[in-house]
């Protein structure tokens, strides 16, 4: 009987356990990256553009002075052989996503280039990597970022991918 009711509580303090980790990892640091800010402001959605590369390397970014911390790709442009800085959005929604990317592999990445600090920089709305990845951080209509949407919107954007 001890043992029975020990195992009930063991449940029962598991799965509250459980809830309460659920509840924390919904809250994700987007600082400088909402919809509407700052850096939100630079993406054109009528000025969208394409280009091949080749993914040199996974980086961290910081865009503008105070955001928290993202995550940045860089592509060696198939074109002109020119290093491109894509960024990807911010770090605590796109790295549980792209685990499986790696440098080497052949990329596509839809976006818009920008200006910051003098530098030309492209701000990803989708990235095709290799043949059969694809990764979505915008929305192709009117370039609203992944991260701003509600749950349940997310979900219906992922499940198209």
């Amino acid at each position: 009987m001890k043992k029975r009711i020990f195992q009930s509580l063991f449940i029962v303090f598991c799965l509250a356990l459980l809830s309460v980790h659920s509840a924390f990892a919904g809250e994700m640091n987007i600082k400088g990256w909402e919809k509407g800010g700052e850096y939100d402001s630079l993406y054109d959605n009528t000025d969208r553009d394409v280009f091949k590369g080749t993914l040199l390397k996974i980086k961290d970014i910081e865009p503008l002075d105070g955001m928290v911390e993202g995550v940045g790709l860089l592509v060696k442009d198939k074109e002109d052989g020119e290093e491109v800085l894509v960024h990807l959005g911010p770090k605590d929604f796109v790295e549980p996503r792209i685990k499986d990317l790696r440098s080497g592999v052949r990329v596509k990445v839809y976006g818009v280039l920008v200006e910051i600090d003098g530098e030309y920089e492209y701000m990803c709305a989708k990235l095709k990597a290799g043949e059969d990845r694809k990764y979505k951080f915008r929305l192709t209509k009117d370039g609203t970022p992944f991260w701003s949407l509600s749950p349940e919107e997310l979900k219906k954007e992922e499940s198209s991918n």
